[in-house]
């Protein structure tokens, strides 16, 4: 990873970008929503803002967050949100909504207020969409029927019950049909606002978007809702800490579990024991569905060859990638860039 500051890399931003007008963006909040599903987009937007528009120029983005009746609500962590009424239909000019999700989405699901003034606005918006289990609440209305859609991956069985008319979309960051949207969990939300970005002003400002907010990448829609990179923050020792880190560092080198043990300290037998304890696997095993993690990235984001891509993830050639990702993923590595290249597409 590059030691270059975080300015000096949003300095080499090049622009201007083109302005469009400012969208108006509104969050859907409710008692009890969890904060980062309003804030994560929010600071998304805003950041946006901060890196394309010129002193004096208007925003690209107006954010609002908006409630059934305005006011205060207090979300799920104790924070509280002053936020705007549901303006009436006929004066909507919502460019973009997105609703939150939270503990008390089961309660607003219910909230006729809310329902009968999303099913009134999604005419008047261009776009619509929920994080994380704001989904039921889209569901609830009907405003997913027929499409595919996801939530998060603790939740996402009892959405399938609840709403069998949906195309539930199973371990994805975001899922888009047209104008509609859905995300998984809360920070997924962030990988959907840089989508947005991305979408509306181009690639280049939503990866300076991505590097302030040290978003490690800029997802792509069709990558797992969990990987590999997340057990380098879960192990239960710093012993497996140093040995996930080192991976997830070396992969391009083609790391082994031998230069791995040596690293942690300890014998081969041990870290597998330990593995096996902590993760449910060997160290092999990870490091294998490490590769596939960085080989699914390259694949949505850069436009490099098979035999790049194999190499760069630490596989020993475009045919052992074909292998293990037809095993793990059930697709090839080709259908699969296929796929996150249909995902993407707005319409």
């Amino acid at each position: 990873m590059s030691k270059r500051s975080v300015s000096s890399l949003t300095r080499a931003l090049p622009g201007p970008f083109p302005h469009r007008g400012t969208r108006e963006v509104g969050i859907v909040v409710f008692g009890d929503a969890l904060l980062l599903d309003a804030t994560g987009p929010a600071d998304v937007l805003g950041r946006a803002n901060h890196h394309a528009c010129a002193p004096g120029d208007r925003d690209r983005y107006r954010i609002n967050a908006i409630s059934t009746f305005g006011g205060e609500v207090t979300t799920s962590c104790g924070l509280r949100l002053q936020t705007a009424p549901l303006p009436p239909p006929e004066i909507c000019a919502f460019d973009t909504l997105i609703v939150a999700g939270g503990p008390g989405v089961m309660a607003a699901r219910h909230d006729p207020h809310l329902r009968n003034w999303l099913l009134a606005v999604e005419p008047r918006v261009r776009r619509i969409g929920s994080v994380c289990t704001g989904a039921f609440v889209l569901g609830e209305c009907g405003l997913l029927s027929g499409r595919p859609a996801t939530t998060h991956w603790r939740h996402i069985e009892h959405f399938r019950t609840l709403y069998p008319e949906v195309r539930v979309v199973d371990d994805t960051l975001f899922a888009r049909d047209g104008k509609f949207f859905t995300s998984a969990g809360a920070t997924a939300g962030i990988d959907l606002a840089l989508s947005l970005v991305d979408e509306d002003y181009g690639r280049e400002l939503a990866l300076a978007v991505a590097r302030e907010l040290v978003v490690f990448r800029v997802r792509a829609a069709n990558q797992g809702q969990q990987s590999a990179a997340l057990h380098a923050y879960g192990g239960s020792s710093d012993r497996l800490s140093r040995a996930t880190a080192f991976i997830l560092a070396h992969l391009e080198d083609g790391v082994t579990v031998e230069q791995v043990a040596e690293h942690a300290c300890v014998g081969t037998r041990q870290l597998s024991r330990d593995f096996k304890q902590a993760f449910g696997q060997s160290p092999s095993e990870y490091i294998r569905a490490a590769q596939v993690d960085l080989a699914r990235e390259l694949l949505s984001h850069t436009g490099q060859s098979m035999d790049k891509v194999a190499l760069r993830s630490g596989f020993s050639g475009r045919q052992q990638m074909v292998r293990v990702f037809q095993r793990m993923l059930g697709v090839p590595p080709a259908a699969f860039r296929d796929a996150g290249t249909r995902a993407e597409q707005p319409g």
